[in-house]
């Protein structure tokens, strides 16, 4: 598959501890956590390639984007502040999305990705909550100035399709 017919994804980071001694930014994810979206990332992967991750630089974002590159065979993971959760994130993200582009993770935080989500789809909502771990699979269109949506995957739950939304 050509990197212009995958998706680019939005991947919240999956379950984290509530608190540590360091701060909200040390925060890692829970055993559980771990264990959970280690299946969830292997799925993703079925689902297609993807050819590079960049993450929010918090920890819990880290490990995800981690397990990620396990499950889609890539050998780095880059971080990227325009994914750290902050005032005017959800535009960084885009930016940031566009100039990627299609075969790209984007791993980050709530609300700033589901909010980027429904800016780079036109939406005042997402098709579901983009629950901790799950994606949000776009294709961009065009130059990569718009996107469209593919599906939505969160751990445990179904996949939800764009064809499957037009049923409902």
């Amino acid at each position: 598959m050509s990197p212009h017919q995958m998706p680019l994804l939005l991947v919240r980071h999956a379950v984290a501890e509530d608190t540590h001694p360091l701060g909200d930014e040390a925060r890692p994810l829970t055993a559980e956590g771990r264990a959970a979206f280690r299946t969830h990332a292997r799925k993703l992967a079925r689902l297609t390639p993807m050819v590079g991750i960049v993450t929010s630089p918090l920890v819990r974002a880290v490990q995800t984007a981690e397990i990620l590159a396990e499950a889609f065979g890539l050998s780095r993971v880059e971080v990227h502040p325009a994914l750290r959760p902050r005032a005017r994130a959800p535009k960084r993200i885009l930016r940031l999305a566009r100039e990627l582009g299609a075969g790209w993770v984007l791993v980050g935080h709530n609300p700033s990705l589901a909010r980027a989500g429904c800016l780079a789809l036109d939406m005042d909502e997402l098709p579901d909550k983009l629950r901790k771990g799950a994606a949000l699979a776009l294709h961009p269109e065009g130059r990569g100035k718009h996107f469209s949506f593919a599906w939505l995957a969160a751990p445990g739950r179904y996949l939800q399709r764009a064809e499957d939304l037009h049923r409902a």
